[in-house]
């Protein structure tokens, strides 16, 4: 007998005829979608992009706020064998460009508050566009619903489950943007292991509040659609509108630590009954004992877990529940199951409790980077060992602990900024002459992108206004600084490189016991 083919035909086969009418998603905007209309309307884009063309393996990317639509475009380009590459809309299109270019994509779905930033990224390059959202008379496109009632292409034989059907991209320095690719089978061999690992059932009403072009646009709706679960999709993370759909029958609510910090702050869950949400999921590597304790108070009845993962390794790699997090204060937890573990100190084993890389393998590590083979080889083994670049300690027990980044990069309300494309920028601002980017605590957002600046003693002042609105003008928001701290000299190692862990000490690391700064910058994003 050969092996179990787990592709997502076969789960919205599976899901049809075992839950047709019950509902699988919704929206505000769309209202509720049964397993049965999911799956039509999923067959219904494969049909689509199969009739304007495209074959096997080509690329589609996805442009736009959350939307129900993006489902049934993730599950029909897996039914057609094609790749779906989500973009985060936050990016400048100097940003979208690159990826545009390296992904070469034949069809492109975009909403039409975004639709002027894409063409401007796309200029000379051949695709079709599909607006999401309803027809854009103004640019030369094809508006949603004449998609679906020109779709005519037949289906190919179901593609091998092998098949390259996801590009998320995280963020990465200057030139090298990547596109870490996973196959249908290793996506849905994570939805199963969190299902089994955060105790979800298909009676569990799941809300998702984080933007779709994460990871988990993919991820956190498969462990309740593989088993017949409900999924709501808000289209932003707004508080008001988050509380008051916690208050229609939300069992399960996911976020990271900034969600729950900003609906918190709000005040706007106050008012609403909250005892129905049995499991609350607190993503993100930098979670306190104080956020876990307040979560414990809004949601009486909730078992709280926290995961750990990557969209290298898969959203879900370690994961902890209930008081585990209480008795043992800032784990990460467990490896769920699959996954197989090391921590090396200098390619040798680290001996519990002490410091070194997390390295990690399971069957839902990603293929690699797209198009970018070198930097894949960086990070992950040909026994498919992926270093992730965070280095931990493990007790005596087996439970991992974050103690620091090796690589250089900052998590700022879930999204991945890397250091040196800020610094990239900054340096090219004529008052700067030396800057180091670093990750420092902050209340809300987990950690805040801090630049540490030292200005040329003979160009005209720069202050924090100045130098944030120079790099807002040419990468995403959420990546420029909400710290400035200027220095008259920079501290260095002995080899004369600044010396970064100085940088962290001095202002505040995020993985620091010390309090929260209190001269952040809450800009916006």
């Amino acid at each position: 007998m050969g092996e179990l083919m787990l592709s997502h035909s076969r789960i919205l086969a599976a899901a049809t005829s075992g839950y047709g009418a019950r509902v699988a998603v919704g929206s505000a905007e769309a209202g509720p979608v049964t397993y049965a209309e999911l799956a039509a309307r999923s067959r219904a884009v494969a049909a689509g992009l199969l009739g304007m063309g495209l074959q096997p393996k080509d690329r589609v990317v996805w442009l736009s706020h959350n939307r129900v639509e993006y489902l049934y475009t993730y599950f029909g380009t897996a039914l057609a064998g094609l790749a779906l590459a989500p973009i985060n809309y936050w990016l400048r299109p100097v940003e979208i460009r690159g990826l545009l270019e390296l992904l070469e994509p034949k069809v492109a779905f975009v909403e039409r508050e975004l639709l002027e930033s894409f063409t401007q990224a796309a200029d000379g390059l051949a695709m079709r566009i599909v607006t999401v959202d309803g027809p854009a008379p103004e640019v030369e496109s094809t508006s949603w619903d004449a998609f679906l009632d020109g779709a005519t292409g037949g289906f190919w034989a179901e593609p091998s489950d092998d098949l390259l059907h996801e590009i998320v991209f995280t963020s990465g320095t200057t030139g090298q943007s990547k596109g870490v690719m996973r196959s249908q089978r290793k996506r849905i061999i994570d939805s199963l292991a969190a299902a089994t690992t955060f105790r979800l059932h298909r009676d569990d009403h799941l809300l998702g509040s984080g933007p779709q072009f994460h990871i988990g646009g993919g991820a956190v709706p498969g462990q309740l659609l593989v088993q017949g679960g409900r999924v709501t999709i808000m289209r932003r993370f707004e508080p008001d509108h988050i509380a008051a759909t916690i208050g229609t029958g939300v069992t399960y609510f996911m976020g990271v630590p900034a969600h729950f910090n900003l609906l918190f702050a709000s005040g706007e869950l106050d008012r609403i009954d909250t005892r129905g949400v049995r499991g609350v999921y607190l993503g993100g590597s930098v979670a306190t004992l104080g956020l876990f304790e307040r979560i414990r108070e809004a949601f009486p009845n909730a078992e709280i877990s926290h995961g750990y993962g990557s969209t290298e390794s898969g959203p879900h790699s370690i994961g902890v529940r209930g008081e585990v997090f209480l008795q043992r204060p800032g784990t990460i937890g467990l490896p769920v199951p699959g996954t197989e573990v090391r921590v090396e100190v200098d390619g040798r084993p680290a001996a519990p409790e002490e410091v070194g890389e997390l390295v990690l393998r399971a069957p839902t590590t990603m293929d690699g980077y797209y198009g970018r083979p070198e930097l894949t080889a960086t990070v992950l083994d040909a026994d498919g060992w992926y270093r992730t670049g965070d280095l931990v300690r493990r007790d005596d027990d087996g439970y991992f602990y974050v103690a620091d980044r090796k690589k250089d990069m900052i998590i700022s309300g879930g999204e991945n900024v890397y250091s040196r494309e800020v610094e990239d920028v900054l340096s090219l601002h004529p008052a700067v002459d030396e800057v180091a980017v670093i990750g420092t605590k902050d209340p809300i957002y987990e950690e805040c992108v801090t630049a540490v600046v030292r200005l040329r003693a003979d160009a005209p002042p720069a202050d924090f206004e100045v130098l944030r609105a120079f790099v807002r003008e040419r990468l995403a928001g959420y990546k420029a600084p909400r710290r400035v701290e200027f220095v008259d000299e920079m501290p260095r190692n002995p080899v004369g490189k600044i010396d970064k862990l100085q940088l962290r000490e001095r202002f505040g690391s995020a993985f620091a016991a010390a309090d929260a700064p209190t001269r952040t910058e809450q800009g916006a994003r």
